[in-house]
């Protein structure tokens, strides 16, 4: 790749969909809260300007079937119409980004899901197949079957490693099918396969040999996937542990899915994680410690070692103040040449969020959009006394288009 324009810059635009209240909880639906439903166009064209040529956007499954087989495609039209209008500007289109409709009772753990998940993404890609051909299946496999599996925050609201490892199988088989589905309408479709991208450390020398487990498992999505794991791989017997059974995974075996871009999702403050007494006695979610860009080049590297495959990161930024925000994006720039250096096929990455968003603790925690908000954003947010919801160019923001018009500059020069 030319060492002059060495990756492509892309955003992403935070779309959280957890629409379920079952529990009293409030709807967590980040195009909602930020009122991006409301100010799509112009937010779009903020994306335009900033210079980025791609952008990972999320589609509201749960509004857009809003029962069993209907699809009311009315707001995703005039989107759709615009990235056709602007092809400059090309999506990557979320599919999946963690909720699924109401009326899916037991949500992913339904025994339709996969085939139902897999419906929905052909329904979309027989619309729009004309407009753009890279699909994220699902988003961050591993962070789902946590949230849903494992802590029992969402819905299906399961706990423990069982419950995650479940989950993570239904998640895995709707991937697969939604690629099959894809492929029936759109053969050439680019699959970006988006993982929070994780990096495990012993707590002290005495969990070295979980930690290596671990160091297999953050992969449980990649290799079940590509229908890579049977017997003598090292997750074989946990996954049986697990109730992944055997003929699980002969089912992976035969469908397997051939990779075409590994997304990679780090955050300095949540991807790397500690393996201690609690995780192995007690089943709880690692603690995260706080990281840095070598340990997205450790990972990037890791997976790129392991499949061969070109790399995109497809999601990293900074929760904290402007100037924490623009120095880890110096950090990733010089990582990524770092990657580059060493023969990493590295060929996007990618600032997510575009704008602030309300942290996840929103949906349970009942406080104002303010005290929820997490400021990740190359544009800053700002409720008016009136409700609306203002966004701001900020530092980092300026930050990102510099750098984005310095390389469009060298690769013309």
């Amino acid at each position: 790749m030319d060492k002059k324009h060495p990756w492509v810059w892309a955003v992403g635009i935070e779309n959280t969909f957890i629409g379920q209240t079952a529990r009293g909880e409030r709807v967590l639906d980040e195009f909602e809260i930020t009122q991006h439903y409301r100010f799509w166009e112009e937010d779009l064209d903020r994306v335009r300007e900033s210079g980025a040529t791609m952008i990972r956007y999320g589609i509201p499954w749960y509004r857009i079937e809003t029962s069993d087989g209907v699809f009311d495609w009315s707001w995703t039209d005039q989107v759709m119409a615009y990235f056709d209008q602007h092809r400059e500007l090309v999506p990557i289109i979320d599919l999946m980004h963690y909720g699924t409709p109401l009326w899916l009772k037991n949500e992913f753990m339904n025994a339709r899901y996969a085939e139902l998940v897999a419906r929905y993404a052909k329904a979309f890609a027989e619309r729009y197949k004309g407009i753009t051909k890279y699909y994220t299946p699902l988003n961050e496999p591993f962070v789902n079957a946590e949230w849903c599996g494992w802590s029992g925050t969402w819905p299906p609201y399961l706990k423990g490693l069982l419950g995650f490892s479940l989950m993570m199988n239904q998640l895995c088989k709707g991937i697969v099918l939604t690629v099959q589905s894809l492929r029936e309408v759109m053969p050439d479709a680019v699959m970006v396969h988006v993982e929070a991208s994780k990096k495990y450390v012993p707590a002290d020398e005495s969990f070295v040999e979980e930690t290596k487990l671990w160091n297999e498992l953050r992969f449980l999505m990649w290799e079940l996937i590509q229908g890579r794991i049977g017997y003598g791989h090292p997750l074989y017997q946990w996954v049986l542990d697990h109730h992944i059974s055997v003929q699980d995974l002969e089912w992976y075996e035969r469908n397997k899915v051939d990779l075409d871009i590994v997304g990679v999702n780090y955050y300095p403050q949540f991807s790397l994680n500690i393996i201690g007494k609690e995780v192995v006695e007690h089943e709880q979610i690692p603690r995260a410690k706080l990281g840095g860009s070598q340990d997205l080049v450790d990972i990037s590297r890791d997976l790129y070692n392991r499949y061969r495959k070109p790399i995109f990161i497809t999601e990293t930024s900074y929760n904290g103040s402007e100037e924490q925000r623009v120095a880890w994006l110096e950090d990733v720039i010089h990582g990524c040449n770092q990657m580059l250096d060493e023969g990493i096929l590295l060929i996007g990455v990618t600032w997510f969020p575009f704008m602030d968003m309300v942290d996840w603790p929103y949906r349970t925690n009942g406080l104002s959009f303010k005290e929820n908000l997490a400021t990740f954003g190359l544009y800053s947010l700002k409720e008016m006394p009136d409700g609306t919801i203002i966004r701001e160019k900020n530092a980092v923001g300026r930050r990102f288009e510099e750098e984005v018009k310095k390389q469009v500059a060298e690769l013309n020069t």
